[in-house]
C-alpha cells in the first residue's frame, strides 16, 4: 500500500515540476524585460533631461534686451527737421503708455492665465488639445504670449515640431530672466497687427490715425483681436470679421472681470471709423536730397542702410530750402518742359561755389517718390556735351599761355585718318578769337586748340577737376563731350567751382554732421578746396563764360544775376532708327545741358531720355531747355538776395603780347582739309562753302573706347542751342547710343560691335613715343608757341558740340 502511494507521489511530482520551472521562467524574462523597460525609461527621461537642459542653457534670448530702433531724423542747413524715416517696422513705447483695457484685452484673448504660469501654461494647453481634438480642427490655440514672444523675436515662422520645442523652451528662459510686465511690454511692441504695422503703437497709428495711449476700448479691443490672424480680421479688410472678433474680445474681458456687463454693450455698439495710414513714415518732403543723403552716409559711415535708418541718426545737411524750394517748384511744373513726348527726365544740384556743399538738389521729374529711385543729379551717366569745353580745353589753353584774343581758324580740318569734325550745318567762320570760338561753342576750334595744347595736359586736368575720365578717353573727341561712359551733374557742377572761387575746387557734400542716439559725433564734415588753377585764369574763364551766355549758346539762361557759364548737347547716332526717308540723321539730339554759376552758386542741369529712340528724342529747339530751366531755379534761389557781380582778383590784368595763330599757319601745323579749302586759306576766302562728304559713308559706333559718337553738337546760331546733323565724317553726336531702345536709364552702353579695336585704331589717339611734350613751348626756334606733335593715324571720332 506504502509503495502504492510513493508511486503516485512519484508521478505527481514528475508532472508537476516542469509547470513551475516554466512559470518561473516567466517570471524572470517578465523581471528582465520590466528592469530594461525601467532602466530605458529611466535613461530615457535621463537623455530627455539632459538634452532639455542643454537646449535651455543654449537657447540665445539676448535679442530681447537689445536697444529698441529708433527712426532717422534728417535736418537742413538751418537745423529744421525736414524728414523723419525708418525702417524699422515697429515703434516702441513703454508700457505705461499703453492703456489699460489694452492691456487688459490682449491678456482676454490671447492668454488668460498670462499672470499665473511660467511660460508654458500646461492647463491651457490641454485645454486647447481636448477642444481641438472634439471639434477636430485647430479651433484654439495653446501659446502663451511669452512663446508667441519667442516666436516673434527669436525663430523663423515655420511650422516645425522643432521651432514649437524651441518655442516653448525659449519661454521658459524668458520667464526665467524677465518679469511679467516686461514680457508684456515686448509683446505689445513686437507683435503683427496686419498693414504693414508692428506693435500696438503703429497699429494704431494705421487703423485709427492716434497713439495707442488715445485708443477707447472698443478700439483696444478691435486690435487686440487682431494678431490672432491680421488680415482676416483687418476691418479694412473685412469689417464684419472685425467687428465679430472685436465682439468677442469684450465679452471674454467682461466674462474675466476685466470690464463690467454695461461697458460691453457701450462698446460693442460703438461704430468702426477707420483710417488707412499704410504708410508710416513722416512725409519726405524733399526725396531726391533725402536719398543723396542716404547715399552719402553710406560711402562716408560703412554703415548699413539698416543702421542708418533704426539706430536713432540724426543728420544734418547742407540743404537750403530757399534754393531746394525753388528748384522743388520748377520741377512740379509741367508747363517747364515743353515737348515732353512722355518720360522726359531732368535734373538739377546746386551747390555754395564756396564751400561745395549741396545746397538744393531734384534728382528727377517722377511723379513716384520712391525711397532711393535713380537719382538723374547724382547717378546719371551721361555724355556732357560742349560743357566740357571749358575744363579739357579752354583753361588748360590759358594754363599753357595761350589768351582770349589768340585765333583759331575754323575751317574744315581732318585731324588724323579722316577725323572731320564740323558745325551745325557745315558752316565755318574762318578765323575766330579764343573767346568766340567758346561763346559760339564752335567745334574745330576747341579740337584744335586741345592739339596744340596736348590731349595728355588735357587729360591730366580734366581729372584734377574731378572728370571720371578713362584712359580710353585720350582721343580728340574728349574736347566735344566724348567720354566712355559719360558724367554726372553733380560732377560737372563741382568741376565748375573752380572758376566761381577763384581757381579752387570745391568738392561737393551734402553731409555736415551725424549724431548718434547718445548725442556723439559720428562723422563732422567740413569744406575740402584745392587750388587747381590761378586766381586770374579762374576769372578769365568767368569773362569769357559770361560772354556765352549775353552774346552766345546760353542766352536762355539769363537772368537779372550776372552768370557765365556753358551750355551742351549731344546729337542722335547716325543709324537708321533717326534716319529720315531720304537718308539724313533727325535734327534732334540725345542729352541737352546747361551748366553755369553765379558768384554765390554753381548749377548743372541735365535733361534727356531715360531711353532714347525715334518716338523720345529731344528736337532741335529743346536745346535752350537746360538753360530756360537753369534761369527758373536760380531766379527763385536768389530771389532774396542782392545783385553780386564777378569780382577779378587784386591786380588782375588780361595777358596780352602777341597774337597766336592755331590751326593753318605758314608752317602748316595741321593737314588741310583738301586743296581748295588750302586755296580759301591763302585767298582769304575762308566763309565759302566747303565740300561735303556723304553722311551714307560714316558707319556708326557708339563705343568710345573704339570709335566715339560722330555727330556732334555742333555751334551755329548763338541765340539757340540747335545742333543739326551735320554731313560731314567725325560730325556726330552721343556716342553711346547705338541702339536708341536699348540704352538703360542713366548709362550708356557700349556697341559690342566696335570693341575689338586696338588702341592704334581708337581715335584721336595721341602718339606718346613723340619727343617733344604736346603744349611745350619749343625753345629751340626761339617761337613763343606751343609745339605741336602729331598723333598716329585716327579713324572718325562721334563728338558733342554746344
Amino acid at each position: 500500500m506504502a509503495n502504492k502511494q510513493d508511486k503516485a507521489e512519484l508521478e505527481k511530482t514528475t508532472v508537476t515540476a516542469p509547470k513551475k520551472k516554466k512559470k518561473k521562467a516567466v517570471r524572470r524574462i517578465a523581471g528582465v524585460v520590466f528592469i530594461g523597460m525601467l532602466t530605458i525609461g529611466l535613461g530615457a527621461a535621463g537623455w530627455a533631461a539632459k538634452t532639455g537642459y542643454t537646449m535651455y542653457e543654449q537657447t540665445d534670448i539676448t535679442k530681447l534686451s537689445q536697444e529698441p530702433p529708433q527712426s532717422l531724423r534728417i535736418y537742413d542747413a538751418n537745423e529744421k527737421l525736414i524728414t523723419e524715416l525708418t525702417n524699422s517696422r515697429m515703434e516702441y513705447i513703454p508700457l505705461s503708455d499703453f492703456p489699460e483695457n489694452l492691456k487688459n484685452a490682449i491678456i482676454a484673448v490671447e492668454d488668460s492665465r498670462f499672470y499665473e504660469h511660467g511660460g508654458i501654461d500646461f492647463k491651457g494647453l490641454s485645454r486647447a488639445m481636448y477642444t481641438n481634438l472634439r471639434n477636430g480642427d485647430v479651433v484654439q490655440g495653446g501659446s502663451t504670449i511669452t512663446q508667441q514672444l519667442a516666436k516673434v523675436m527669436l525663430f523663423s515662422s515655420e511650422q516645425t515640431l522643432e521651432r514649437k520645442v524651441n518655442e516653448a523652451v525659449a519661454a521658459l528662459k524668458i520667464e526665467k530672466n524677465y518679469n511679467k510686465n516686461q514680457i508684456l511690454e515686448l509683446y505689445l511692441n513686437y507683435i503683427y497687427y496686419g498693414r504693414g504695422a508692428w506693435g500696438i503703437e503703429r497699429a494704431s497709428q494705421t487703423y485709427f490715425d492716434k497713439n495707442a495711449s488715445k485708443l477707447t476700448l472698443a478700439e483696444a479691443a478691435l486690435l487686440a483681436g487682431l494678431p490672432k490672424s491680421p488680415n482676416v480680421y483687418s476691418p479694412l479688410n473685412n469689417i464684419e470679421k472685425a467687428k465679430e472678433r472685436r465682439d468677442l474680445v469684450l465679452s471674454l474681458m467682461a466674462e474675466q472681470g476685466k470690464i463690467t456687463a454695461e461697458q460691453k454693450n457701450e462698446a460693442q455698439s460703438e461704430p468702426i471709423k477707420l483710417t488707412d495710414k499704410s504708410s508710416l513714415a513722416a512725409t519726405n518732403k524733399y526725396p531726391s536730397y533725402v536719398d543723396h543723403v542716404i547715399e552719402e552716409t553710406l560711402s562716408k559711415t560703412k554703415m548699413s542702410e539698416q543702421e542708418i535708418l533704426s539706430s536713432g541718426l540724426q543728420i544734418y545737411t547742407n540743404l537750403d530750402p530757399a534754393v531746394q524750394d525753388a528748384a522743388e517748384a520748377v520741377y512740379m511744373e509741367k508747363k517747364n518742359f515743353p515737348g515732353d513726348k512722355g518720360g522726359l527726365q531732368s535734373s538739377v544740384i546746386v551747390l555754395d561755389s564756396k564751400t561745395g556743399a549741396i545746397r538744393g538738389l531734384v534728382g528727377s521729374r517722377s511723379d513716384k517718390r520712391e525711397f532711393r529711385a535713380f537719382n538723374y543729379a547724382t547717378q546719371l551717366q551721361r555724355q556732357p556735351g560742349s560743357t566740357i569745353k571749358p575744363v579739357v580745353v579752354y583753361t588748360p589753353a590759358l594754363l599753357a599761355g595761350f589768351k582770349p584774343q589768340d585765333l583759331i581758324n575754323d575751317v574744315e580740318t581732318e585731324f588724323g585718318n579722316s577725323y572731320k569734325p564740323g558745325n551745325s550745318g557745315q558752316r565755318f567762320h574762318g578765323w575766330v578769337t579764343m573767346e568766340t570760338a567758346l561763346m559760339q561753342s564752335y567745334n574745330v576750334p576747341a579740337v584744335a586748340l586741345m592739339k596744340e595744347v596736348g590731349i595728355g595736359k588735357a587729360m591730366d586736368f580734366g581729372r584734377k577737376a574731378g572728370l571720371p575720365l578713362e584712359d580710353d578717353d585720350r582721343v580728340y573727341g574728349l574736347a566735344l563731350g566724348g567720354l566712355k561712359y559719360g558724367t554726372s551733374p553733380l560732377v560737372m557742377a563741382q568741376a565748375y567751382t573752380m572758376y566761381a572761387n577763384n581757381g579752387k575746387l570745391s568738392k561737393a557734400y551734402a553731409v555736415s554732421k551725424i549724431v548718434d542716439r547718445s548725442g556723439n559725433v559720428v562723422l563732422q564734415e567740413k569744406p575740402q578746396t584745392n587750388q587747381i588753377i590761378d586766381a586770374n585764369t579762374a576769372y578769365t574763364m568767368t569773362q569769357m563764360m559770361q560772354k556765352v551766355v549775353t552774346d552766345g549758346t546760353g542766352r536762355s539762361a539769363r537772368i537779372k544775376y550776372p552768370v557765365a557759364g556753358k551750355t551742351g548737347t549731344t546729337q542722335l547716332p547716325d543709324v537708321a532708327e533717326f534716319r529720315t526717308g531720304s537718308g539724313k540723321v533727325i535734327n534732334g539730339m540725345k542729352d541737352a545741358w546747361f551748366v553755369g554759376y553765379t558768384p554765390e552758386l554753381v548749377t548743372a542741369v541735365w535733361v534727356g531720355y531715360p531711353v532714347t529712340n525715334r518716338e523720345h528724342y529731344i528736337p532741335s529747339e529743346g536745346g535752350t531747355l537746360p538753360g530756360e530751366l537753369f534761369a527758373k531755379v536760380m531766379s527763385g534761389a536768389l530771389k532774396n538776395r542782392p545783385v553780386i557781380a564777378f569780382q577779378p582778383p587784386k591786380g588782375y590784368r588780361l595777358a596780352g603780347g602777341k597774337i597766336q595763330r592755331i590751326n593753318g599757319e605758314e608752317d602748316k601745323l595741321y593737314a588741310s582739309a583738301d586743296d581748295s579749302s588750302e586755296r580759301r586759306r591763302s585767298s582769304g576766302k575762308t566763309d565759302s562753302p566747303i565740300k561735303k562728304v556723304d553722311r551714307a559713308d560714316v558707319s556708326p559706333s557708339p563705343t568710345p573706347a573704339a570709335t566715339p559718337a560722330k555727330n556732334g553738337d555742333t555751334a551755329h546760331k548763338p541765340d539757340k542751342e540747335t545742333t543739326g546733323p551735320s554731313n560731314n565724317k567725325g560730325n556726330g553726336g552721343d556716342k553711346n547710343d547705338s541702339e536708341g531702345s536699348k540704352d538703360k536709364p542713366g548709362k550708356d552702353k557700349p556697341d559690342k560691335d566696335k570693341t575689338d579695336q586696338t588702341d592704334q585704331d581708337r581715335p584721336g589717339k595721341e602718339d606718346d613715343s613723340s619727343s617733344k611734350e604736346p603744349g611745350k613751348p619749343d625753345k629751340d626756334n626761339g617761337k613763343d608757341k606751343p609745339v605741336v606733335t602729331e598723333p598716329v593715324k585716327t579713324p572718325p571720332v562721334k563728338e558733342s558740340g554746344k
